[in-house]
């Protein structure tokens, strides 16, 4: 299993960690203090770890929507299996011929195509029945209203894909961004050690960059962690804070 140094679970405790760091050790230096390659001051970073915090709370809100188009679409798809069921009883009663029409009813767990096709083939034989006695069904439902039904329904499969490619992207931006900030994180690391000593009390007191649960290991070198990249829109221009 690929090991990181820092998992995303730990990520904003340790992150904050490094921002309180870095400002007591910049009380320690005359001038601007601890600055990194690109002029990559604390402040930036303290900006780069709200933003990291901000897609995280993006992304518990695609969630929300994710789940609530997941159980629509459950609902919608739910209510139509339950009128085809109808529809072939009342088939098999009145307009037995057309019977052997009738599609198998689709399990609700079927993707898309799969459960549409029983659903497009029950409103054929509808659409046929109709030309010769209109098929009404007990609560009223009617052949331009199951119509209107496959419309909606289809709606909803669009807005269930567009919420899980909409998160699936936050997703790979916040994983892009987390391997950036770790990335200053190790430079700042080294920096500190470079600057004070190792014997120094900053040296010693510098924040973990592995996981909790792996700290009696050292972590990987900086030029094993390979940054995600990841197109389109990113809300933020991170290019700064990409480890040379």
């Amino acid at each position: 299993m690929r090991q990181t140094i820092l998992d995303i679970s730990d990520a904003k405790e340790i992150f904050e960690g490094i921002a309180k760091h870095w400002r007591n050790s910049n009380q320690s230096l005359s001038g601007p203090g601890i600055v990194l390659k690109g002029d990559f001051t604390v402040a930036a970073f303290e900006q780069a770890v709200e933003y990291f915090d901000q897609l995280g709370a993006a992304i518990d809100a695609t969630v929300d929507q994710r789940d609530r188009a997941s159980e629509n679409l459950w609902l919608y798809k739910t209510n139509m299996r339950a009128i085809m069921q109808r529809f072939a009883f009342l088939v098999r009663g009145l307009h037995p011929d057309y019977a052997k029409d009738l599609p198998a009813l689709p399990d609700v767990r079927s993707h898309e195509a799969k459960f549409m096709a029983s659903v497009d083939k029950t409103f054929l034989v509808w659409k046929r029945i109709n030309r010769v006695s209109p098929i009404i069904m007990p609560e009223g439902t009617t052949l331009e209203a199951f119509g209107q039904g496959i419309t909606v329904i289809r709606a909803a499969f669009k807005s269930r894909e567009r919420a899980f490619a909409h998160e699936r992207h936050q997703r790979s931006v916040r994983r892009q961004h987390h391997q950036a900030l770790i990335n200053r994180a190790v430079q700042y690391r080294s920096l500190v050690l470079g600057t004070f000593g190792e014997e120094s009390v900053l040296s010693k007191t510098l924040p973990y960059l592995w996981p909790k649960q792996d700290r009696s290991k050292k972590p990987k070198e900086v030029v094993e962690q390979k940054l995600e990249i990841v197109s389109g829109d990113q809300g933020l221009d991170i290019q700064n804070l990409q480890a040379i």
